[in-house]
């Protein structure tokens, strides 16, 4: 039986005007799995890391019976993980990175446009003194699939966690991402590029929660949005008492190509540390009027242009992917997308 609950709920809510403290999504009552390959059942117990989307969802996944497993990954190739959506499924895949560890890793969200189900992919992450990982996600669900992308992490002191993520278009999607800097120096960076259009929506809520001292966290956005797309984007820096000399910053750019989108920005530091580094800031407007026309003075129309623009934004985020691999694999789809249209 489907359920409605909350998700990307944003801590302390702001001005309810907005509409932008939550949002709800309906879950079916039961999934399959997404994932082909036979993976290891994990100990749910030792799990319990909180997410971007949220307990409510985390305890309805456990309450529907779908298990966490153990993923399969190694240091030295670019580990791939490719959900094959047909019906209604989630997932909880669980990272377990050991300490000097350097681990690359990608996943590709995507269905065929016959698929009409909805679809939930979790990634729970830990990584141990000194490892890196290097995330990438490719999220371009079919228009059929309802999407909700959701990672939690814990990194441990001198660990670093790089999460790219593109968003291409497709359908209505919800993200979310947490991460727990519980030790010293530790690192988290989220690069983000993402294009909407089609009246499509993208519901976003992400989360660096500093516990120790001298670590960092970046989250950069950059976007193009047309044609009805609707965007929220919640991102919260949160510093604990205890995390002295730490530094988070929060960047946005969205450039907005008609007057058709809704696009809601809440930008949020909290801080109970005196000695700790945090800023945000967004740049969220029409392209320059003096660009398109120098652009359509040699030649490419302001469809093309707009086009360009909107490419820019994905490259912007594509450019922090370590592994050659992803990178050339990010690229191939980008380039197939603007050979299709």
């Amino acid at each position: 039986m489907a359920e409605k609950i909350m998700i990307n709920s944003l801590v302390p809510p702001t001005w309810n005007r907005l509409k932008v403290n939550e949002t709800y999504v309906e879950l079916p009552g039961a999934f399959s799995s997404a994932i082909e390959e036979n993976l290891t059942e994990a100990d749910a117990g030792k799990w319990k890391i909180e997410t971007g989307c949220g307990k409510e969802l985390s305890d309805y996944l456990e309450n529907a019976g779908v298990k966490p497993v153990l993923a399969n990954v190694r240091s030295g190739i670019l580990n791939m993980i490719k959900p094959v959506y047909k019906e209604d499924s989630a997932d909880i895949i669980c990272i377990d990175i050991p300490e000097n560890e350097t681990v690359n890793i990608l996943t590709d969200l995507t269905s065929d446009e016959s698929t009409k189900a909805t679809a939930v992919f979790q990634i729970l992450i830990k990584a141990g003194n000194n490892s890196v990982v290097n995330l990438t996600q490719v999220i371009r669900p079919g228009k059929g699939l309802k999407l909700i992308n959701d990672i939690g992490s814990e990194i441990s002191g001198k660990a670093q966690v790089n999460l790219v993520q593109i968003f291409t278009d497709g359908s209505d999607i919800n993200a979310g991402y947490r991460a727990e800097l519980s030790g010293d120096d530790s690192f988290a960076g989220c690069r983000i590029g993402l294009i909407r259009s089609n009246g499509e929506t993208l519901d976003m809520n992400y989360v660096m929660k500093h516990f120790a001292p001298r670590s960092k966290s970046e989250i950069s956005v950059s976007g193009a949005l047309s044609t009805g797309a609707k965007k929220i984007f919640r991102g919260t820096i949160d510093f604990v008492k205890g995390c002295a000399g730490a530094d988070g910053t929060e960047n946005e750019s969205v450039l907005i190509l008609d007057d058709t989108v809704i696009n809601k920005t809440v930008p949020l530091i909290l801080c109970t540390e005196e000695n700790v580094a945090g800023s945000h800031g967004a740049s969220i407007g029409k392209p320059a009027e003096d660009m398109l026309y120098y652009m359509m003075s040699r030649g490419i129309d302001k469809e093309k242009a707009l086009r360009i623009l909107e490419r820019a934004a994905l490259e912007s985020a594509v450019s922090h992917i370590e592994d050659q691999t992803a990178l050339e694999y990010v690229m191939n789809i980008i380039n197939e997308n603007e050979d299709n249209e």
